[in-house]
């Protein structure tokens, strides 16, 4: 009798486990049905824009109303704006629920002008290629020879690039970058640019970058505003200046 007992328990016991699995398979397709009849997207706001219209960025994106928020690919979106714009730097996303979508950019600008035998490139601190243009903008410094992108740098030009945007978000952040107009690239000891189109500048490809520019300034500062020579950083703690 005992037995019986048992035998009908283990019965239900495994009558019940195919019921388990039909109700959680119906709970979760009643919770994909709510995400796809709810949550969809009815306003994008878009925040941190100056070169690109809100209505760009958007079409870059690839994102329209009514899809879905929650399901929405963020890291397809960010490339897809990449890709189309190349003078956003960053992409956030953020979802507003129960209905609104938020993205937000940073954009750079071009510091540098890359000049070779494929023309002028425009450039941002960061080293990203910007657009092929045919006049260098007010403020962008030029750079020769040509420095590839990131992704096609010989090991040899790598640290070449490096050196360059290290001097060029320097520059910037020191407030000196419209005062540098071309950048000579092709001395393997120093790195050459012009100053206030007065002055030539070296300083060895090692040199600790702000404090040279410091450098710079103090020495432009003590000159008169017709002279004209190079400013020799090469030695260690001492900058030379050479009339012309």
């Amino acid at each position: 009798m005992a037995s019986k007992r048992r035998n009908r328990r283990r019965r239900r016991g495994r009558a019940s486990f195919p019921l388990r699995l039909l109700c959680l398979a119906v709970v979760i397709a009643a919770f994909l049905g709510a995400l796809t009849m709810f949550f969809r997207i009815d306003m994008i706001v878009v925040e941190g824009n100056e070169r690109y219209t809100e209505e760009q960025i958007i079409e870059a994106a690839g994102v329209q109303k009514e899809q879905n928020l929650v399901l929405l690919n963020k890291y397809k979106v960010k490339q897809a704006i990449f890709d189309a714009l190349p003078y956003v730097e960053t992409v956030g996303i953020n979802r507003k629920y129960p209905d609104a979508l938020v993205l937000t950019v940073t954009e750079c600008t071009a510091s540098a002008a890359l000049t070779g035998e494929n023309g002028t490139w425009l450039m941002s601190d960061e080293g990203k290629i910007l657009e092929r243009a045919t006049q260098i903008p007010e403020g962008c410094a030029r750079v020769t020879p040509e420095v590839g992108g990131k992704a096609v740098l010989a090991d040899e030009e790598s640290y070449k690039l490096e050196r360059l945007l290290t001097l060029l978000r320097t520059a910037e952040e020191k407030q000196l970058l419209p005062m540098i107009g071309e950048i000579d690239l092709s001395d393997g000891t120093a790195i050459t640019f012009t100053y206030l189109d007065r002055f030539t500048v070296k300083m060895p490809w090692d040199a600790d970058i702000a404090y040279k520019l410091e450098n710079v300034r103090m020495v432009v500062n003590e000159l008169e505003d017709n002279q004209k020579g190079t400013i020799n950083l090469m030695m260690e703690g001492k900058a030379n200046f050479i009339p012309e």
